[in-house]
């Protein structure tokens, strides 16, 4: 299963939001309820429940939206099951693409239900947005929910999905990428996720997706990125097998100006992969999901997070040794062999014997391969990451100077002066064709939260999360 921006295909199970319920109300089924309690107060709160459980009732008797909800949950519940059978189908085969550790984001329930409007699309209009700012000299109202109109799924994971939107004051597209906060908590995401969001914001490069915003309610996190349409990488190499070594060095070579941008600002990416990798309408190639990107390492420094995707993990990954910007470069070197042949070149179902083969196997040359594919993979899928092409202080200028490459001039590849070797049908910024019917035919919407004992603890765990560029100006930046 492909997935759009983040949401990994590699992903352990879609969230369902059938089991996000069903959890919820175990939660609250398990809470003690005669702790440190008197039988008055124990009175008390049951008369509360009463209570509670009446304005549900009037809730639902007098507030139409509510009644709508009730029943479209009951055909979302028949819809969502019949979907996640497909879905986990799909998933359980790529569950093991997944280090178990670090699987990524996706989507999660809201407060307040959708309300369905004709044409298939959602727009939110009962879900309150957060606080407004007092500056001191004027209001400014925080981006919300209630500003999109929800058009399509175009991805979903382990902790949420991605959305096709439309802005509604200007009816710009963009994709919103909607995350669950206690599943980020339970399964310790908070870092991995606060660095996604701020490495989204501070990059400005012509093959990085960016982020346009970013906001929070109580329970979720959102974020508003662009939106490009011409697939996935992995949706087109899955449709053709494998790729022409032009087209291949084409994407490959913007791929490693990527790379060298954000090595350059102390960034490593850690799971590049053909999902991970947009087309926009025209052709070019855009880096996505950075979930897993480690910031702050600079001048040989390391970490020791085992993290990735299985097919793409260094063998110091997988030696636990620590490891630096160098894992990039392995995996660059992987996912070109794939484009080029089908395959990542270790590959195998059975994940001892992958990575018995990632740690001792040579590498298999295919001998339609060119002198010059033969020569780069042989230095990129260099088991010793201090002799590994691109692992020195001049990193993606070793990659650039390799004679794999010298029919590319990386300026004018830069400014985007040289047409791509393939450029996606695309019908109008909406037309979502190029991407996979297993997301584009779920309706697209934003499920409620219900406030469990481990919502509450995990909505104030992403303070300094929300961003809009264009409000920085008066708020002293973010």
């Amino acid at each position: 299963m492909g997935n759009e921006y983040g949401v990994p295909k590699a992903a352990s199970k879609d969230d369902d939001d059938n089991e996000d319920i069903t959890e919820d109300i175990k939660e609250m089924k398990n809470k003690p309820t005669n702790d440190k309690s008197t039988n008055n107060s124990n009175n008390k709160t049951t008369n509360n429940n009463v209570n509670n459980t009446k304005t549900i009732n009037n809730n639902v008797n007098n507030t139409k939206t509510m009644n709508n909800n009730v029943n479209n949950s009951k055909t979302n519940d028949s819809t969502n099951n019949k979907t996640n059978n497909t879905n986990n189908n799909s998933n359980n085969s790529n569950n093991n693409n997944k280090v178990n550790q670090n699987v990524k984001p996706s989507n999660d329930p809201k407060q307040k239900p959708p309300t369905t409007h004709s044409g298939g699309n959602t727009k939110l209009e009962d879900i309150p947005d957060e606080e407004e700012v007092n500056l001191g000299f004027a209001m400014h109202k925080k981006l919300g929910v209630n500003d999109f109109t929800f058009l399509k799924v175009v991805g979903k994971g382990s902790f949420g999905k991605v959305m096709q939107v439309r802005k509604n004051d200007d009816g710009k597209i963009y994709a919103m990428k909607v995350l669950k906060k206690k599943a980020l908590v339970k399964r310790k995401q908070v870092v991995h996720t606060q660095t996604e969001r701020k490495v989204l914001a501070n990059v400005d490069h012509p093959f990085i997706v960016s982020l346009r915003f970013a906001f929070q309610t109580d329970a979720k996190l959102y974020m508003i990125l662009d939106f490009f349409n011409g697939g996935e990488l992995f949706f087109h190499l899955k449709k053709e097998g494998r790729f022409t070594e032009k087209r291949a060095k084409y994407y490959s070579a913007e791929i490693g100006l990527a790379l060298g941008h954000l090595h350059g600002k102390g960034i490593i990416y850690r799971d590049l992969k053909p999902e991970n990798l947009l087309l926009d309408q025209e052709g070019h190639i855009k880096i996505t999901d950075f979930g897993l990107s480690k910031e702050s390492l600079k001048d040989g420094m390391i970490t020791h997070t085992f993290c990735g995707t299985p097919e793409y993990l260094a063998p110091e990954v997988l030696k636990q040794e620590g490891h630096g910007k160098a894992v990039d470069w392995w995996s660059f070197g992987t996912l070109l062999y794939e484009m080029m042949t089908g395959l990542p070149p270790f590959y195998n179902q059975n994940l001892n014997i992958m990575y018995e083969r990632i740690l001792n196997a040579p590498i298999p040359l295919p001998k339609w391969l060119s002198k010059e594919a033969r020569s780069i993979f042989l230095g990129l899928l260099e088991r010793d990451p201090k002799r590994r092409l691109g692992s020195s202080q001049r990193d993606s200028l070793e990659i650039q100077e390799h004679p794999f490459f010298v029919s590319i001039d990386f300026d004018k590849l830069y400014k985007k002066e040289i047409p791509p070797p393939f450029v996606p049908k695309v019908d109008d910024e909406e037309d979502v064709q190029n991407v996979d019917d297993e997301f584009t035919n779920e309706t697209p919407k934003d499920s409620p939260v219900m406030q469990t004992g481990s919502m509450l603890a995990a909505k104030d765990q992403f303070i300094g999360f929300t961003y809009d560029p264009t409000q920085e100006s008066a708020l002293g930046g973010k």
